[in-house]
């Protein structure tokens, strides 16, 4: 899987040669959402310092209760985002009211280690306050990252953008193709469909589910891309309406799969 910056578009070219783009969130979208978090934050440990101060104060274990204290400070600071971003896929709640999403490089989910690393190194990025370091380095990197998306791996995205390889890959109800003709025969209509496999059928599916939610110029778009990479596929010519193509495709495949299980 490739990918590459155009602009503040991120493109992913997928192994079945269809390219996804989604829109680099930039440094105010992301200075706002982390404004929103911090609040929270702040208000979260104000609450836990309410409760712990005044305990530590009036007993006879003050030390013990003050670092228990500072640790679970730095518990709320650290595991805020990890909570949610593990929770939320990729959002906290600040990234969620901006319609924003943490992924890995090449259009993979956050996982757990990467999402770890982003935010234990929040802490430099941090410094010398208010993320001033953090923001230099997204001024200064072409994806706005900031150290913590460097060193995990990671880059945040416009959630409202077109959509990710595995929301399109998404879908379990078969979609609805026009019929065969009734004098066709029963066996596949198009050669060599062996050399294609279930993940591209379920690639054509799920852009046939989703092409009604596209702007037509995205649609035609994926659809030649898509129609293309399954000719490539089948040693076919690459000519003819490319949504006809699918559909053709995504018939004669279910029919190759029948006969295969008899």
């Amino acid at each position: 899987m490739t990918s590459a910056i155009q602009s503040e578009q991120y493109t992913i070219e997928t192994p079945e040669v269809v390219t996804i783009e989604y829109v680099v969130a930039g440094v105010a979208s992301r200075c706002l959402a982390a404004s929103v978090d911090t609040t929270l934050i702040l208000l979260l440990q104000a609450t836990l310092s309410l409760v712990m101060v005044p305990l530590a104060s009036s007993n006879n274990f003050g030390t013990i209760i003050l670092a228990l204290w500072a640790t679970l400070a730095f518990a709320v600071l650290w595991g805020y985002y990890v909570s949610f971003e593990m929770l939320w896929l990729g959002q906290s709640p600040g990234k969620r009211i901006f319609g924003l999403r943490v992924m890995r490089e090449g259009g993979r989910p956050l996982d757990f280690s990467a999402t770890v690393i982003r935010n234990l190194v929040r802490i430099v990025d941090f410094l010398p306050f208010g993320y001033g370091l953090g923001v230099l380095v997204m001024f200064a990197d072409h994806r706005a990252r900031r150290l913590g998306d460097l060193a995990a791996g990671t880059l945040v995205i416009r959630e409202d953008y077109p959509l990710s390889l595995e929301q399109i890959a998404r879908g379990l109800d078969p979609v609805v193709v026009p019929p065969r003709n009734s004098a066709a025969p029963t066996s596949p209509l198009l050669p060599n469909l062996h050399q294609v496999g279930p993940n591209d059928y379920a690639l054509a599916e799920a852009f046939l589910r989703r092409r009604e939610t596209l702007h037509q110029e995205e649609r035609q778009l994926l659809a030649t891309e898509l129609a293309n990479a399954l000719r490539t596929r089948l040693d076919l010519p690459s000519d003819g309406d490319a949504e006809r193509f699918v559909e053709h495709f995504v018939r004669e495949y279910r029919i190759f799969y029948l006969v295969g299980q008899e």
